[in-house]
């Protein structure tokens, strides 16, 4: 047989064959094809031989199509994250192990003391066994890649939803979590938080204060704490440890409130023309608006962390100037005179608050689904577990009416724009680096946490009234799941005043710089010292800038890993090269 005939009859095989395999399924399909096939085919061989080929037979063709099962999940997984709610996390991990029998999914949660050295040991003893941390707390090694890269996957299907992952996720927080120049997303963020101030509604109707707008200025809410003092009650319970300075409480405070004082400098850091980080269409369109609290998003403008160092760097912004004295003359009025005694030695002053002993309380928006709980283990004796201190009246304590406010503006000729507060989606689970293969594993289990089954499951269980562990920070950012009423109604009547975690203003250097930590242990110590006053204002703040000044060079090369150091500040318009 010719050549030409062999090509024909291959032909009309798979002319056969073909709507069989178009009508296929994903499971065995049999096909029963019997004919006479007439085919007149012009066939062209070697570009130069044509001939014509009928080919008459009757035959039988029996297709038998298996599509290749995916391959069966089998690995552990390890949870690693801060906290202490092992319920809700031992009810997601059974609910994934009955859908991957093969997977064992182990729940070790830590305790928030020590976290961050905990995580540095893992990687420092080489790869880490740990899935999942909280990996907001080890900046640096966010920098030097040491975790996962989720942006490939978030257009990967998610098996639980059958859609692109990214998907299964409200899009504005998908654009947060992702890197708006070089596209990488480190972290998973699915739930929402504000910063709120919490109030006792009956202590202030108690003092007179019946006016409460939605955000006070700094000098009504001074006005307020002097009244609530003279009645005889604490006016604002606050920690003083490290913790508190740092990562809490007191560490918002002084970013809020930098961020009032800085917004001027953004037209110093943006980025320009020639710069690698310029982004056409969007930076040439920026106009600056500090009355706009949303006018220096991320999507609307991009800022140059190069020229923001070297600005720093040259004397161009700094720590120990004007407006910078202001906002701590505005916070010496409140910590130490308006906050309990001891306050600096203060690990947990919740249930000042909680007792009623206290009348204002600064919080996440979170605490409005752990504020019944906490009153109810305080009143059994459970809060705070076998070793914490006892609470003087925790015995007495009763759910009592709370009300909210947002953060209260400073003012003055000093002041860019009115305060903002922390408003962004939250979690900051990170995957360590490990092979393929295990990576892989640890991204599903996280496709399966964001589809509407498994968060299900994990909201069941945080908001579970019996769960004194639980407890959620704001509206989920997954798709197809609901809170609550009760909730849903608290969390609806928040407003929303603008979020100062911007790359732009200056809150970067606010508490130490861009959290290297050698710089925060000596800001915390300075800020002791001059809140109990043993160090004067401007003493304190020329330490503070001396801080920066002094651990300048080691920041930019052991945290922030550029190659070349202080050279990179020579040309603000190139990306600094890292050092792997």
């Amino acid at each position: 047989m010719s050549k030409a005939k062999w090509f024909v009859m291959a032909l009309v095989a798979i002319m056969l064959l073909g709507p069989a395999l178009v009508a296929c399924q994903p499971q065995v399909v049999v096909q029963t094809v019997e004919k006479i096939v007439e085919v007149e085919k012009e066939v062209e061989v070697e570009k130069v031989v044509k001939e014509t080929v009928v080919v008459t037979e009757k035959e039988v063709v029996e297709i038998a199509i298996t599509p290749e099962p995916e391959k069966e999940l089998e690995g552990t997984i390890v949870i690693s994250l801060s906290g202490n709610d092992t319920q809700t996390w031992e009810n997601v991990a059974m609910a994934y192990e009955a859908l991957h029998p093969k997977v064992d999914v182990r729940v070790e949660l830590k305790p928030g003391d020590g976290y961050q050295e905990w995580i540095r040991a893992q990687f420092a003893a080489g790869t880490p066994e740990a899935s999942y941390m909280n990996a907001n707390v080890v900046a640096d090694l966010l920098q030097a890649g040491k975790f996962l890269d989720l942006a490939p996957y978030f257009d990967k299907v998610s098996p639980y939803t059958n859609q692109p992952w990214r998907e299964d996720m409200e899009d504005w927080a998908v654009d947060n979590m992702t890197d708006p120049i070089e596209g990488k997303a480190y972290v998973l963020n699915l739930e929402t938080v504000q910063v709120l101030w919490f109030y006792n509604k009956r202590i202030f109707e108690e003092v007179g204060i019946t006016d409460i707008p939605s955000q006070p200025t700094w000098d009504e809410f001074i006005g307020w704490c002097e009244q609530i003092k003279e009645a005889g009650y604490i006016p604002f319970a606050i920690e003083g440890d490290y913790q508190s300075f740092w990562s809490m409480r007191i560490g918002w405070m002084v970013r809020t409130y930098s961020d009032q004082y800085t917004r001027h400098e953004q037209l110093i850091t943006r980025c320009q023309p020639d710069d690698w980080c310029f982004r056409e269409g969007i930076d040439d369109k920026w106009e600056y608006d500090p009355t706009d609290p949303f006018n220096d998003d991320a999507k609307k403008v991009t800022f140059n962390g190069v020229r923001q160092y070297k600005a720093l760097w040259e004397g161009d912004i700094d720590v120990n100037g004007p407006g910078w004295r202001d906002m701590y003359e505005n916070l010496a009025q409140l910590f130490g005179p308006m906050t309990q005694p001891g306050w600096i030695g203060t690990t947990n002053a919740a249930p000042l608050f909680l007792t009623q002993q206290a009348a204002i309380w600064l919080d996440g928006a979170w605490f409005f689904t752990s504020f019944e709980k906490q009153i109810k283990s305080l009143a059994e004796g459970t809060y705070g577990g076998d070793d914490a201190t006892p609470v003087p009246g925790a015995e007495r304590a009763e759910v009592f009416e709370i009300g909210t406010f947002n953060f209260p503006t400073m003012t003055g000729e000093l002041v860019d724009s009115p305060a903002r507060s922390i408003e962004v989606n939250i979690g900051f689970w990170g995957i360590p680096k490990k092979d393929q293969a295990q990576n892989d594993l640890e991204i599903d289990f996280l496709m399966f946490m964001t589809s509407p089954q498994g968060y299900g499951i994990y909201l069941r269980n945080k908001l579970d009234a019996n769960n004194l562990q639980g407890g959620i920070a704001g509206p989920p950012v997954v798709k197809n799941v609901s809170l609550p009423a009760m909730y849903a109604e608290r969390f609806a009547n928040i407003k929303f005043i603008g979020n100062q975690q911007k790359a732009g203003p200056g809150n970067w250097r606010s508490r130490g710089m861009a959290d290297y930590q050698p710089t925060v242990r000596t800001w915390v110590d300075l800020n002791q010292q001059f809140f109990n006053g043993e160090i004067e204002i401007q003493a304190f703040l020329d330490a503070c800038q001396k801080n920066l000044m002094d651990n300048f060079e080691e920041m930019l090369t052991e945290h922030l890993r550029w190659a070349e150091g202080l050279a990179a500040l020579d040309s603000p318009e190139k990306q600094p090269e890292k050092i792997e």
